[in-house]
């Protein structure tokens, strides 16, 4: 028991500290923001869509935006951790390094999270669409678990590169696509009101994709530092 709770520990020490780095600072999340929304009025504006279009396409430029968001938060992650050997400090704890792994894909899940919390209302300004649904917020949260479980572990994988900011979106959007295409029809469904039961297989999906990413994270991130 003892064990368990250091290990819950140390993930909260380590969610935390990314927090108060991100307060300090106040950096990731600003520049996460900032292109977040630059991407919802480019489309909007660029492509003049009519009202039936709109809708069709919310849920799609949503995710999009969340992607791109997410990804770059993502790269401050990783270079964080690589400046002053502050890696090399986590490691030295002495608890199993998947602990890192869960801290970090916690505080990367929050900011992204976070940037969706206000991109929703919006979404619903610009593409007349209900955004504020919390169907669609527990589509969001499916979807950014999977999402940043999986770029968190190819984060870890690329941080000791030189060219790890052009690697991550590479090795990330091909492997992610599912995740994507499976929150992209979940999220089109809820905004046509289509019930959560005839939405099941893409939530299955979602789910099935947080467990199996979880659980290489859990599995693999030692080694990945090891490497």
């Amino acid at each position: 028991m003892n064990g368990f709770s250091n290990y819950l520990r140390m993930v909260w020490q380590v969610f935390r500290k990314d927090l108060q780095v991100e307060w300090r600072g106040r950096q990731g999340l600003p520049v996460m923001l900032i292109f977040a929304l630059l991407v919802v009025f480019l489309f909007n504006f660029a492509l003049q869509l009519t009202p039936g279009l709109q809708a069709g396409l919310a849920a799609g430029l949503l995710w999009v935006s969340l992607a791109f968001a997410s990804t770059l938060g993502l790269n401050r992650s990783v270079s964080l951790e690589g400046e002053n050997n502050a890696l090399a400090g986590l490691l030295l704890a002495p608890v199993d390094r998947s602990a890192i792994f869960f801290g970090k894909t916690l505080s990367n899940l929050t900011f992204t999270f976070l940037v969706a919390l206000v991109l929703l209302p919006v979404f619903s300004l610009f593409y007349q669409q209900n955004m504020l649904n919390p169907r669609l917020v527990l589509v969001i949260l499916l979807g950014l678990g999977a999402y940043t479980s999986l770029g968190t572990l190819l984060a870890a994988l690329s941080i000791q590169t030189r060219t790890r900011d052009v690697l991550l979106p590479v090795l990330l959007y091909p492997l992610a696509l599912p995740v994507l295409i499976a929150a992209v029809e979940a999220s089109r469904g809820v905004l046509a009101g289509q019930p959560l039961a005839e939405l099941q297989s893409w939530l299955s999906l979602l789910i099935a994709s947080n467990i199996l990413f979880l659980a290489a994270g859990l599995l693999l991130f030692d080694t990945i530092l090891e490497e």
